[in-house]
């Protein structure tokens, strides 16, 4: 057996027929493959090399460059495009050769370059090519300008006006965005001068606040705070655009919102975005996904909107998106652009400034924004230096007599209601606006109180009653500015009269573990418990011959009543009830003495007359509860509510109220709790009931 073992495995080791015809095809197939891929390759190659060759001839040729213009110009989308890789050739080509461009031949040539849609490129079908292409085409636009600057204005309108289509601090094609400001910090850095040809491009390709999508607002806007980190130059004009696009879109929405009540308005722009958030999605991104498919939904009717502007929830919606988006950008943007180190370096002022001067300019002449002034209430509260500086801008506006009144009123305005929401005030910033408030309105009443005519021996002529009313309209007219003094007066007080007792730190230690937190001052003999002698200032001014809560907002002039009844400090109601049968009696002798010769007008116009003058004082203030989400969020941390500082939460109101108006008015207050605070429609309400008991009359 062991001999004929080594047959039987010689036997084995050759292979048989079968086997060699099996692996014969194998080799074959596979020597077929490698040649067909090296003819690809090699054909690839060669069409390259014939193109590159193309290429270099239409530089000198006007027939084939004409041809190789046109083959760009085709869309991306078409079939007979032009190839990535062969449109890589031209760019190399064209840098290499960009003397030879100088010519009009060739700007036929530069201009398709330039209006390439290199956007639209898709990345994932030749990933090598399109890498190549960016680099490629980066480097052509910033040659093309440090070597023909006569296509400066167009490379940088060309890269301004696709601001709209990406978002820089996402990672949506990372390679073409980093691009983009790469180019634009390489022209600056080439030409410094080319700066003051960026204003107008931004402003001439800024989107529309209308006709523009949420998401392209967004998006631009993002890339001008990208702009604005490397050029900061540019600054004031970004934040320009910005804030005016915010004003222009905050009127807009104010004027769909007139016809509704704030809980409509909170319940219409929340109602959607808890059902559809989910696990990793931001408020933010909901709300503007919402947005933008209803944008795309309703095309049609966005673009009927524009035409005809109607009250739709869709319209309401699109609009709040759009400002609580752009304003939750700046927030968000600058939340770390006044640290201390910013300030010190420079920057952070820098920041400040181009914003207030913008506010200044913009945001307080404009009527009755809602919005857009949160940005500032919000950065003003980083550090107690932005506060002052922000209070001393107001003040100075407030009492310069060089400034138009209207700009100096509502200066006051965002004075009082700054005051009395901002919670990082410190007490010492609260103090000083009310003594100096106190100090002016005192000085106001010994200069100008001998120019009223004593109101008894006013009202004992009867005989002169008819004159004597217009008179005394037009004449108060005068002190206008005194009255909306005396309202940011009271109306602080409303909000801060915690902080106006000169017991409150004292108390605020000695009282830090106790519950009570609405402790009432008991007056002494001695003196004043209250801040600049506040109680004893109230006491005179309202009984001075201005008699300033005749001519104050009805609501905040019994807010004011009540807290003051309530603490010691005054007691008003017997005034209030005057002034308002004063107002009734005048509304029916005007009424009556307007019917000899018109006798079709209605009473309420005499009301009208005697109220009209005093319009600006009513019901605005301008940090009243924000009603967008997104926004709402961010500044609720720093935002004083009326719920934490009534002292009349959970007590009844019969004990103060002076009349059943008093009433009324303290259940508007109790609805303001509710971060709602009463606005122009109370005074409506009150003046229509007034109205209505002079018919009775």
């Amino acid at each position: 057996m062991s001999l004929q073992e080594p047959p039987l495995d010689r036997k084995r080791s050759i292979p048989s027929s079968s086997s060699q015809s099996e692996r014969i095809p194998t080799k074959r197939m596979k020597s077929e493959s490698s040649i067909t891929d090296d003819q690809s390759t090699n054909k690839d190659a060669f069409s390259e090399k014939m193109y590159q060759t193309f290429v270099k001839s239409a530089f000198d040729a006007l027939d084939k460059i004409n041809t190789l213009t046109e083959r760009i110009n085709i869309p991306i989308s078409h079939r007979e495009a032009l190839p990535l890789k062969h449109f890589n050739i031209v760019l190399h080509n064209s840098i290499s050769s960009i003397s030879k461009l100088d010519n009009k031949s060739s700007q036929h040539l530069i201009s398709a370059i330039l209006n390439y849609k290199w956007l639209e490129i898709n990345q994932i079908d030749d990933p090598f090519a399109y890498s190549t292409f960016t680099e490629l085409y980066s480097h052509f636009l910033s040659v093309l300008v440090s070597s023909l600057p006569k296509y400066l204005h167009d490379v940088i309108n060309k890269l301004i006006n696709e601001f709209n289509n990406f978002d820089p601090f996402k990672n949506e094609k990372q390679s073409i965005i980093i691009n983009h400001h790469q180019i634009l910090a390489k022209i600056i850095r080439y030409i410094p001068t080319c700066i003051n040809s960026f204003p107008s491009g931004l402003q001439k390709h800024f989107p529309h606040h209308l006709s523009s999508s949420t998401k392209e607002l967004t998006n631009y806007i993002n890339n001008l705070m990208a702009l604005i980190d490397y050029c900061p130059e540019l600054q004031y004009s970004a934040w320009r655009l910005i804030i005016e696009c915010c004003i222009k879109l905050d009127v807009e929405l104010q004027n769909e919102l007139d016809d509704l009540d704030d809980d409509e308005i909170e319940e219409l722009l929340n109602e959607d975005i808890e059902e559809d958030i989910e696990e990793g999605d931001s408020v933010a991104d909901v709300t503007i996904n919402q947005v933008n498919n209803e944008e795309d939904e309703d095309n049609e009717q966005d673009m009927e909107y524009i035409v005809d502007p109607m009250n739709s929830t869709t319209n309401i919606k699109l609009l709040s998106s759009k400002l609580d988006s752009i304003i939750n950008i700046l927030l968000t943007k600058t939340s770390n652009s006044f640290t201390v180190e910013k300030l010190d370096n420079g920057s952070g002022i820098t920041l400040f400034n181009s914003i207030t001067s913008l506010f200044r300019s913009h945001i307080l002449p404009t009527h009755f924004t809602k919005s857009t002034q949160f940005i500032l209430f919000h950065i003003t509260q980083y550090q107690p230096e932005l506060a002052d500086s922000y209070l001393v801008m107001l003040i100075d506006v407030a009492f310069n007599p060089n400034e138009v009144l209207e700009k100096r009123l509502k200066s006051m305005q965002y004075i009082s209601s700054y005051i009395a929401r901002a919670k990082n005030l410190s007490r010492h910033q609260v103090v000083f606006i009310v003594s100096y408030l106190i100090g002016w309105l005192n000085k106001y009443i010994i200069e100008r109180e001998n120019e009223i005519a004593d109101s008894q021996d006013r009202m004992n002529l009867s005989s002169l009653m008819e004159f004597n009313t217009s008179r005394q309209v037009g004449g108060m007219e005068r002190f206008k500015l005194f009255y909306a003094a005396f309202q940011a007066l009271i109306y602080i007080f409303c909000f801060r009269h915690k902080l106006l007792y000169k017991s409150f730190e004292t108390n605020e230690s000695s009282t830090s573990t106790s519950t009570t937190t609405n402790a009432i001052p008991t007056s002494n003999t001695g003196d004043s418990e209250w801040e600049c002698d506040l109680d004893k200032f109230f006491q005179r001014v309202i009984l001075s011959k201005f008699n300033p809560l005749k001519f104050c907002d009805e609501t905040v002039a019994y807010i004011f009543a009540k807290i003051a009844t309530k603490l010691n400090v005054c007691y008003c109601y017997s005034i209030i009830e005057h002034n308002k049968r004063e107002r009734m009696l005048q509304a029916v002798s005007s009424s009556n003495n307007e019917s000899k010769t018109q006798s079709m007008l209605p009473s309420a116009v005499g009301n009208f007359r005697q109220k009209q003058e005093f319009l600006d004082l009513e019901a605005y203030f301008p940090f009243d509860p924000l009603v967008l989400p997104l926004s709402k969020a961010i500044v609720s941390k720093w935002y004083v509510d009326w719920s934490a500082v009534n002292p009349s939460n959970g007590e009844d109101d019969d004990e103060d109220s002076g009349s059943a108006s008093s009433h009324h008015e303290d259940e508007g207050l109790e609805d303001d709790s509710e971060e709602d605070d009463d606005d122009e429609d109370d005074d409506e309400d009150v003046s229509s009931s007034s109205d209505s008991e002079d018919e009775e009359a």
